[in-house]
């Protein structure tokens, strides 16, 4: 068994900025062998009534993770 899924992580505030992080959790499952594997994908900055998103190298598509963005 192999999944995938993009998580928004914990906010971190620094001054007028909030920070959530987006990652990418790998679960695989194979008889008695099982293992995860966590992974940036970008950084969502709230700064007032603004929201943008920092991609990291990982992502390879960014219309995927706009809805995530009304998450925060």
């Amino acid at each position: 068994m192999k999944n995938e899924k993009i998580k928004v992580g914990k906010p971190v505030k620094i001054e007028n900025r909030i920070f959530y992080p987006l990652v990418k959790i790998f679960h695989w499952k194979h008889n008695h062998v099982e293992s995860y594997s966590l992974s940036p994908v970008a950084m969502i900055v709230v700064e007032g009534d603004m929201k943008y998103i920092l991609p990291m190298d990982e992502c390879e598509d960014l219309e995927k993770l706009e809805p995530l963005m009304n998450m925060v």
